[in-house]
This record gives structure tokens, sequence and C-alpha cells, in this order.
């Protein structure tokens, strides 16, 4: 994915966003999410005008508003229900996603970057718009190297009401540059960015926690694994086991080790 070219209008915008309380903004975003919820797919009173007007005027104020350092460590208590915010645990980086309420029981999401560059400054990565797809962060893992700090993001993806998918993708940044794609994870196939893995969502329905969580770190160890899934006649999309694949960071790169 390439980097948004942000228009100028929205550079206009960050002088008066400058000016608001971490409060205001918040209340505009969340007037926002509100219209999209009522417009959407799902809430009834669907109106493809008003539903991309106000996704287009969220994502453009979220946008603006995220190069501020202090929405950086901000909690969004009032967004608390309505978007995902993954934030790393040094606090210097984080992911915004939101669903666009434009799908059906394939949901679509979209997302933005935000980090702290070397120089202080706060960027904002955002992707290039797409038609439907993508999923949500929900967590943040975090290895430090003499490089700087590698962080992991687990993402999933709703393709219906029962298959779902997980991804795990490495960010670096350098300097006041993010790598949305580093690659430092060995597979059997090379290097790469990311691993993701498909399952069916009625083998984990019973589990407690929403969304599931299917990934885990460990610190001490510099690791994270994520379960085996075999496709079976009983779940053709995947079944979700209690065996898992390890991989863990060798001071280079995150290698498989069970």
């Amino acid at each position: 994915m390439k980097p948004l070219l942000i228009a100028p209008f929205v550079l206009l915008l960050a002088l008066a966003a400058s000016a608001q309380t971490t409060a205001s903004i918040e209340r505009e975003l969340s007037g926002y999410l509100d219209n999209m919820a009522k417009y959407g797919s799902y809430g009834g009173s669907y109106d493809d005008k008003k539903l991309s007007d106000n996704a287009a005027r969220f994502r453009a104020t979220l946008i603006k508003s995220a190069s501020r350092r202090d929405l950086l460590t901000y909690s969004f208590p009032a967004l608390k229900d309505k978007i995902y915010i993954a934030t790393s645990p040094d606090k210097r980086f984080r992911i915004y996603s939101w669903d666009l309420e434009d799908g059906g029981t394939m949901h679509d999401f979209d997302h933005i970057v935000q980090y702290l560059g070397s120089s202080g400054k706060v960027n904002v990565w955002a992707p290039e718009e797409t038609d439907g797809g993508g999923g949500f962060y929900t967590d943040i893992f975090q290895t430090d190297t003499p490089r700087g700090p590698i962080y992991l993001a687990v993402s999933t993806f709703i393709g219906s009401t029962s298959i779902n998918g997980q991804t795990i993708e490495a960010f670096t940044v350098t300097g006041d540059k993010l790598n949305e794609k580093a690659n430092v994870i060995q597979t059997a196939k090379g290097l790469t960015n990311s691993i993701s893995f498909g399952y069916d969502f009625f083998s984990v329905v019973d589990r407690p926690e929403r969304p599931v969580k299917l990934v885990y770190w460990n610190t001490a160890e510099k690791s994270f694994r994520f379960p085996i899934v075999i496709e079976d006649d009983k779940s053709p999309n995947g079944r979700v086991t209690n065996k898992f694949i390890t991989y863990k960071f060798n001071g280079k790169y995150f290698v498989k080790v069970s």
C-alpha cells in the first residue's frame, strides 16, 4: 500500500485542529461515527450519500488531528465502543481502525497509523482508500533492538459470520519514516512482514473475550505464538486447535522455533 496523499484542504484544517481541545475533537469524531452507524448497512436508515460523506469527514478529521502529540496518548473514552485503538507498550505507536458500516456479513474496516518519530514530531500514515476488506487492530506487541523497536500489530478480518482471519504485521520507524512492510519474519518461503491464518469463528465462539484473542506475546522470550488451524469435514473453514506455532526473535529476525 502507498501512503495517502493528504489533500490541501486537510492541511488547512489542521491549523484549526491545533486550537481544539482533545475532548472537542473526540466529540466531532464521535458525531461522524454515530452518523455512519445510523446511515450504514446495519443501522436501519441506510443512505449511501450520508454514509460516505460522514465516513470521509471522519477519516479527514482523524488524519488532521492525529499529528498532535497530545492525541498520541489520549484515551478517547467516548470512542471506546465505537472504534478500535491499539497502542504500543512504549506509547509511541498507535493504530486506529473502524468499521466503514457499508458491508454485510463481511465487514469492511479502515485504519490509520500514528507514530512518534526521532525528531519528536508525531506523524500519520494512512493506506490508500479501498472499496472494501481490511481488518481491525486490537494489539500491538513490541521488541526493542539496537536499530529501534519492532512493532507487531495484530488484526482481525471478518469475511462472513463464520469465516474469520487474523494477521500479525511488523512495523518499524526510522527517523520520521514508517516502514509499514518491515520484513523481519523468517518463514520457509523467505522474509516477510506478516503472517496470516484463517479460521471458522464457530470453532472459538464459546470463548468469552471479544474480539477473540488467538495471538499471544511472550515479553521475556521475545516470541509470539498463534494456533494451528485444521480444516476437516466438521470445520471446512478451519478449526482452531490447542496446538501452537511459535516464532522467536533471534536478534535480527523472528524465526519459527516450534
